[in-house]
């Protein structure tokens, strides 16, 4: 099978949160979809290993924003290249509270869903869930392909960033 042709089928990135024991838990999942337009219901696939995913399936919610073309490159890097279980991401990027879960402040737009049922895949969890509410924000949302050709090296180079400076104020606090 050629993978790369995976990378044909049209998708966005978005940023998955939830309340879990010891704060919020975030993510960056590129499986998120629509199911039905009345009732509103969508579909999230979210990967085993991740924190994230744990916390969605104990507090049964999350919420969903979905960044822009323009987004900062670091708020992808600090969802997607560190786990929710060394770090509070949401600490680190402008957010808000939307029914006690963090949305990012600038997206396109944002959901908050319940889940209703939650199937175990191969290496993902695909959970089927009811929008509570949801709202549009400003700009065009971040389509993966667009991350892939314009985000990902700016993306590192955020990210690389960070932990330097991470690293210097545990230098300084020592």
């Amino acid at each position: 099978m050629d993978e790369k042709s995976l990378f044909a089928i049209p998708c966005g990135l978005f940023v998955v949160g939830s309340r879990c024991e010891e704060g919020y838990a975030g993510c960056i999942v590129d499986a998120f979809i629509q199911s039905t337009a009345i009732p509103a219901t969508v579909i999230l696939c979210s990967q085993h290993q991740t924190r994230t995913n744990a916390c969605v399936k104990a507090a049964g919610e999350f919420s969903v924003s979905v960044p822009s073309q323009d987004v900062d490159p670091f708020v992808v890097a600090n969802f997607g290249f560190q786990s929710s279980r060394h770090i509070q991401k949401w600490d680190h990027v402008e957010h808000r509270f939307e029914h006690g879960l963090p949305v990012l402040r600038q997206a396109a737009a944002w959901y908050v869903c319940k889940v209703l049922f939650a199937h175990e895949l191969t290496t993902h969890t695909l959970f089927h869930c009811e929008v509570l509410e949801a709202e549009s924000g400003a700009g065009t949302p971040l389509s993966y392909g667009h991350y892939r050709e314009h985000m990902k090296g700016a993306t590192v180079a955020a990210f690389q960033a960070f932990k330097k400076a991470q690293a210097a104020k545990k230098e300084q606090a020592v």
